[in-house]
């Protein structure tokens, strides 16, 4: 790995990702009325769009999943990756705000710490 991938790792990744989340499950900073917190979603729509990919997203409420509007009112709209975190803390934070592609940056730091070839691409 090169200094300047460790350099991003320590950036946009700095917490380890969270063992209490699901396949498939991130972190996501809702805002509300009442102020802003931390919520579990799962990303299950893809929403393509001129300017990115978008997901819409869904918190799990009593065995259903629940569409969360993200502030645009609109079903065809949604997140960008880098709004999801493996992180709750890093969520807080937004350490990763403008970085969409921070899930291969995690890759490479798992492969890394575990001795192996980290490939970035």
């Amino acid at each position: 790995m090169t200094d300047r991938e460790r350099q991003m790792i320590a950036e946009y990744l700095p917490h380890p990702q969270d063992p209490e989340l699901q396949d498939g499950e991130y972190y996501y900073l809702q805002s509300t009325a009442g102020g802003e917190r931390v919520i579990k979603v799962f990303p299950l729509d893809i929403l393509p769009h001129k300017d990115g990919t978008e997901y819409g997203i869904y918190q799990q409420k009593g065995g259903r999943l629940v569409w969360i509007d993200t502030g645009w009112g609109d079903p065809t709209r949604g997140v960008r990756f880098h709004d999801l975190y493996d992180n709750k803390q890093d969520c807080r934070d937004r350490t990763h705000y403008f970085m969409d592609e921070w899930e291969r940056l995690r890759e490479a730091q798992s492969a890394d710490e575990n001795g192996l070839t980290p490939v970035l691409y």
